[in-house]
């Protein structure tokens, strides 16, 4: 069975007899799939979690809505979701203070989760610490839209030339 064909399949097995949190949730990641192909988000995690970027007073903040695609089991936003998003915050800040030519990738990240994920969304601020020469230092929080502070962050970012 040829790919497409595959997909088309899966697609129609889970609409039918979808509860309306399923229908939410094959929403949000055909959304995810289309924001990735219309560029609107740089990584098809980016898109699936409707990623919105910012910077504001010098900071770097990305937000997202909380919705079941971002829940664990107890109906609360998943701890590697909160992760995920103060990394990506903290990852594109760090590159985004580099010269043209040059990458940053994570090699430490620690958070500390403070309070539950609720609410409507979740936004991951980031503030460099530290820049280097061959490393840079970022704090990051991520707020709920009620204004609890939800996880506090750390990441260090290796600095690479990247190949033509």
């Amino acid at each position: 069975m040829k790919m497409k064909e595959r997909v088309q399949q899966l697609f129609d097995e889970c609409l039918s007899g979808a509860t309306d949190e399923e229908l939410l949730i094959l929403n949000q990641l055909l959304e995810g799939v289309k924001r990735k192909k219309e560029n609107e988000n740089g990584s098809i995690i980016g898109g699936i979690f409707a990623m919105d970027r910012e910077v504001k007073d010098g900071n770097f903040e990305i937000s997202i809505p909380i919705t079941p695609v971002t829940h664990n089991s107890l109906k609360i936003v998943h701890g590697g979701v909160t992760a995920t998003l103060v990394d990506s915050a903290m990852g594109t800040l760090a590159n985004m203070m580099l010269p043209e030519g040059y990458g940053a990738v994570t090699t430490n990240l620690n958070v500390h989760y403070l309070a539950p994920g609720k609410g409507e969304r979740l936004t991951a601020h980031a503030t460099v610490v530290h820049q280097g020469s061959k490393t840079i230092v970022v704090d990051g929080k991520v707020v709920s839209s009620d204004g609890k502070i939800v996880a506090h962050s750390t990441g260090s970012f290796f600095i690479f030339k990247k190949k033509q």
